[in-house]
């Protein structure tokens, strides 16, 4: 089952697996199967190795593994490699969810490694739906000889309770996240997830409905390439028959993203504003969203004895401070101040608090995580007399508090209540105070990119008036570009390629010179999206 992965890394590598504890050659009467010591069993074992730095490659419910070691210990991981990863088990997730979960489990405890056709049908299938019935032999083979199935219900109970949200969003190692996107045992969107969450990660879909990739299928040819130029290797030649389905048609979300491309002929950016530079392209979040900036602003320039509290919970990458700081632009002679918990000690967020008061003309601050420290008593507690300044003594103050963690503004607030006076907090923010900024689209990246092409052109002396349509549409269908952050910075170095006498940003600006991507998109979706080469976009503030 593995053979394919094991000779072709360790080639090139010395490459070092090992089982986890409870399955394999590792000890099977384990007192705790946990994440936690599934973590420490991998800081043990780097340690015995004396292991001083080394690429870190996580499958499955080991990608999550990995991502907790690389957010501990960045000195020693030089690249994070993740397939079919997640950073939250099911247990974590939804009713729903859940409820697959548990079926699975009563599953595995009544028929795990054992010869029952049904058996295969359902639990194999979900590991490799594409899988030949000698694949589906070897399988059941290597379950039975792998664990005992009491210790494989305690290993998918453990895989449920996974929760590496908060980790992977402190990832500071180049990341690489590949991910089969009809995978049935771990969905898509949890990958693209999970590549969200880490700061610059690269996302990589595979056309293929296995969770375990299969020697020979197309999808194990282009991971194992992506694998090697991200660990800045010259790709090997892969069997025939993976190297003909490396250039897979464009589905899915790629057709909105099209469509989004070819209707496009002018763009006034301040057409789709929500607040200052902060744009979204679809009408109902753009209207949400300024209904939240509206009572943000209005709470600021009309003071009352009443709170101005309000609570934002955000996807990653969404932009939420820059939504804020396009709000406080909007109030002119009032002070704006940002706080982030997560980086300060108890005297930094205790001194930053007393200067947010202290500013006469009156002051919006943003503090940032506020759900992070959840063990430390002294957050919300000094935080409280704050939110309370505007009733009891009128002063001029407004806070916005912001974070995204957890899955949904329900959860995020569901963590704030846990914590010591998080129900206390939650009480000064009024319901109607309280918003979701939902993820960007296709149509949100294209804008944010045509504002950047046009910010960085201003910046780099250059008047950036149009952009080609198949740059845009690769911009829209790039999952690293899937953050406002990571396109900002791409956009830039774009424009840097862009001659001096030409308004127009073209397709080949967006790459370096001999830059592989170039060429392998344009093969990959050519057939799909030939119509967008060559013709234009224009761009108006």
């Amino acid at each position: 089952m593995w053979r394919h992965w094991l000779e072709t890394l360790a080639a090139d590598y010395q490459l070092v697996r090992y089982d986890e504890r409870g399955s394999g050659l590792s000890d099977w009467q384990c007192d705790d199967i946990s994440l936690e010591t599934w973590v420490k069993d991998l800081e043990s074992l780097v340690d015995s190795l004396s292991l001083e730095q080394f690429p870190l490659l996580g499958l499955s419910q080991g990608g999550a593994v990995a991502v907790a070691y690389a957010a501990r210990h960045p000195e020693r991981v030089t690249q994070l490699i993740i397939l079919g990863g997640f950073a939250k088990g099911w247990l974590r997730q939804g009713s729903r969810t859940a409820e697959q979960g548990s079926a699975l489990m009563t599953l595995a405890a009544q028929a795990w490694g054992r010869d029952n056709p049904a058996f295969r049908q359902v639990f194999t299938s979900l590991f490799m739906p594409e899988a030949t019935s000698e694949q589906m032999r070897w399988f059941n083979e290597l379950q039975r000889v792998s664990a005992t199935p009491e210790n494989a219900v305690r290993i998918v109970t453990a895989i449920g309770d996974i929760d590496v949200v908060e980790l992977a969003q402190h990832i500071a190692v180049p990341t690489l996240v590949l991910h089969s996107r009809d995978d049935a045992m771990i969905p898509f969107s949890a990958g693209r997830r999970l590549a969200a969450l880490i700061p610059g990660a690269r996302f990589v879909p595979l056309q293929s409905q296995n969770h375990l990739l299969q020697e020979g299928e197309p999808a194990w040819g282009i991971a194992l390439r992506e694998i090697e130029r991200f660990l800045g290797k010259e790709p090997r030649a892969v069997p025939q028959s993976a190297a003909n389905g490396e250039l897979p048609e464009p589905t899915g979300d790629d057709g909105e993203a099209r469509s989004v491309v070819a209707s496009l002929d002018r763009v006034q950016l301040a057409n789709y504003s929500v607040v200052g530079g902060y744009t979204r392209y679809s009408d109902a979040v753009r209207n949400a969203l300024k209904d939240a900036s509206v009572k943000i602003i209005q709470g600021c320039r009309q003071p009352s004895r009443k709170r101005e509290n309000h609570l934002i919970w955000a996807f990653p990458g969404t932009g939420k401070t820059y939504f804020v700081q396009q709000v406080a632009q909007a109030v002119e002679g009032t002070k704006y101040q940002e706080i982030n918990l997560a980086k300060c000690t108890e005297n930094e967020f205790r001194a930053l608090l007393a200067t947010v008061e202290s500013a006469g003309e009156g002051c919006l601050c943003l503090i940032d995580e506020v759900d992070a420290k959840p063990e430390a008593p002294w957050p919300y507690e000094a935080l409280l007399p704050y939110l309370d300044a505007a009733a009891e003594r009128g002063a001029k103050l407004a806070f916005v508090l912001a974070g995204s963690s957890g899955s949904s503004l329900d959860e995020f607030k569901q963590r704030i209540a846990a914590r010591p006076k998080g129900t206390d907090l939650l009480s000064r923010v009024p319901k109607d105070n309280q918003y979701l900024i939902a993820p960007l689209d296709a149509g949100d990246r294209i804008l944010v990119a045509l504002q950047q092409f046009r910010v960085a052109g201003r910046d780099l002396g250059k008047d950036v008036r149009a952009v080609e349509r198949l740059g845009l549409f690769y911009v829209a269908v790039s999952p690293e570009l899937s953050n406002a952050r990571q396109l900002r910075e791409f956009t830039f170095r774009a424009v840097e390629r862009l001659p001096d006498v030409d308004d127009r940003l073209k397709y080949d600006h967006l790459f370096n010179p001999g830059d592989p991507e170039n060429k392998a998109f344009w093969l990959r979706t050519h057939t799909f999206v030939s119509d967008l080469a060559n013709t234009f976009v224009t761009i108006a503030d």
